[in-house]
């Protein structure tokens, strides 16, 4: 931490930063580009994160991962295969125009056009019909009962007549949220500025200027030197206590629902052995990883769903780093300890080049009870494809924005390998899948909870994954933006209501 430290001190002294913002804006350093900026096609966090500060939607999530209208005023679910929207009056997209059922109509068709091609036609599969019988009334319709069906109502509506985009890296189409794009240069920035009809407190930010800044030290420098106001889990764990002693900036760190895990490639035999997955899960150290490399800034996972989830049970089997009891179970499953204490089985760990390091720590605590764990590092885009495609012993991923349990579904189920689904281990359980599928169409919400707390135990029991865990959302601001709502799953949406301070301690003037 000393030489990061020494480094960035260095550099800070290379000559003064300068930025061009106006009275009333924030810089927010974001690491990548988003994929798309129309939400028809955005998929990744980036787009997700800044397209719900521009569009609304049907519904949207609470913190604690239960869906609440937006644009519905209120929602019927007269049958288990129905639901009914009754929109707000007089929502105004930022050009003026009144927000109507037919905007939502049309936004949903456009996604389900084959000609479309959007990555989220897939996610509206048990959409069965959409209609506006008038212009504030939205019914939807599955094929089945659907449980997590008021997820198909999260999609950003543009309005009607809005074209395709040509291409993905240009400003979006007008949303009816609390900010519109004005600009955009891929990789490089993007400008947002107030929707004027949209209402907000008068001394909110009145313009946000998202820089795209790939390297963490820019970040952190730039924090540090006052051009960029705000940065959202992206700032190196050993940097932040170098940018906690700075009088200017504030650390926010909350508990989030980012799910760091392990897995395995099922269709190797020596993984599908349930002794040995124990054994690795035994062998991890996860206390010591969470308090040295990531500075406390993470809490042990018992599964893939959090405690701020409504459906969360953490009342399962769980694993601590006991060594010993992993080298019993390894005897048992047949790997005896040679002379030099390797046991003859060697396993090849995928990683990212930024993945390596902890990929490192996995194969100092497996070497410690035998285990051989040789390391690959890929680009990312290569690294991925390979896990797609099910070319992996071992490896670990995150899953981001885990909202309803029925992600269960597509991650457990054995129909749900790819293309199909996300099962990249290729687990198959029959009792997993009878669970799985019975909390996709049990629209109790009880009785749901009962179901999932039966799936939280099983995955627990049968490893299907090394739960680690979830990661903490750590956010360093300028103290001159006051008001930061964090939320669980790393949502910005609270910096549409920030209030925006002066130097001399008022709010900020108006342009």
């Amino acid at each position: 931490m000393a030489q990061i430290a020494a480094a960035l001190v260095a550099l800070a002294g290379c000559g003064p930063r300068t930025t061009d913002r106006t009275t009333g804006m924030i810089q927010v350093d974001i690491e990548t580009s988003p994929t798309s900026t129309d939400p028809r096609f955005g998929t990744d966090a980036t787009s997700s994160r800044i397209n719900e500060l521009v569009f609304d939607s049907l519904v949207k999530t609470d913190r604690n991962g239960r869906f609440v209208g937006r644009l519905a005023e209120s929602i019927e679910r007269p049958s288990d295969t129905e639901i009914i929207f009754h929109l707000k009056h007089g929502v105004r997209f930022s050009d003026g125009r009144e927000l109507t059922a037919r905007d939502v109509l049309y936004t949903y068709n456009s996604i389900l056009a084959p000609e479309s091609m959007s990555p989220k036609r897939a996610g509206l599969e048990q959409l069965k019909s959409i209609e506006a019988p008038d212009d504030y009334t939205v019914v939807m319709t599955t094929a089945h009962p659907y449980a997590p069906a008021l997820e198909l109502a999260t999609e950003g509506i543009v309005p009607a007549g809005t074209p395709l985009p040509v291409r993905q890296y240009r400003a979006g189409p007008i949303g009816s949220g609390p900010f519109q794009m004005v600009a955009y240069t891929r990789d490089e920035a993007i400008r947002l500025e107030r929707n004027p009809y949209y209402p907000h407190p008068p001394a909110a930010a009145q313009s946000i200027l998202l820089k795209i800044v790939p390297d963490p030290t820019v970040q952190a420098l730039e924090l540090a030197e006052g051009v960029c106001d705000f940065s959202g889990n992206f700032i190196e764990d050993d940097v932040l206590p170098w940018l906690a002693a700075h009088q200017s900036l504030e650390i926010s760190k909350t508990p989030g629902t980012t799910y760091r895990y392990l897995s395995f490639n099922f269709r190797d035999p020596r993984l599908r052995d349930l002794r040995v997955r124990r054994a690795i899960s035994y062998a991890i150290d996860r206390n010591t990883i969470v308090n040295s490399m990531l500075r406390g800034t993470g809490r042990i996972a018992t599964g893939m769903l959090s405690p701020e989830n409504w459906a969360y049970d953490g009342n399962v089997t769980s694993y601590s780093y006991d060594p010993k009891k992993a080298e019993q179970l390894l005897d048992q499953a047949g790997y005896p300890a040679g002379r030099d204490g390797m046991r003859g089985l060697r396993f090849e760990y995928k990683t990212t080049p930024e993945g390596a390091r902890m990929g490192e720590v996995f194969q100092a605590m497996l070497q410690r009870v035998g285990i051989e764990l040789t390391i690959r590092s890929l680009d990312f885009a290569a690294y991925y494809a390979e896990i797609q495609a099910g070319g992996f012993d071992l490896t670990s991923l995150q899953w981001v924005g885990i909202n309803d349990p029925n992600s269960y579904y597509m991650i457990f189920d054995s129909k749900k390998t790819p293309p199909h689904g996300m099962n990249r281990s290729y687990y198959s359980n029959p009792a997993m899948d009878r669970l799985v599928e019975a909390g996709m169409t049990t629209i109790d919400l009880d009785a749901r909870k009962k179901i999932y707390a039966q799936v939280q135990q099983l995955a627990a029991d049968d490893l299907p994954y090394v739960s680690l865990w979830w990661v903490d959302n750590v956010a360093v601001m300028n103290r001159r933006l006051v008001g930061f709502d964090a939320y669980p799953n790393g949502s910005l949406r609270s910096l549409a209501t920030l209030t925006l301070i002066s130097p001399d301690g008022g709010g900020a003037p108006s342009d």
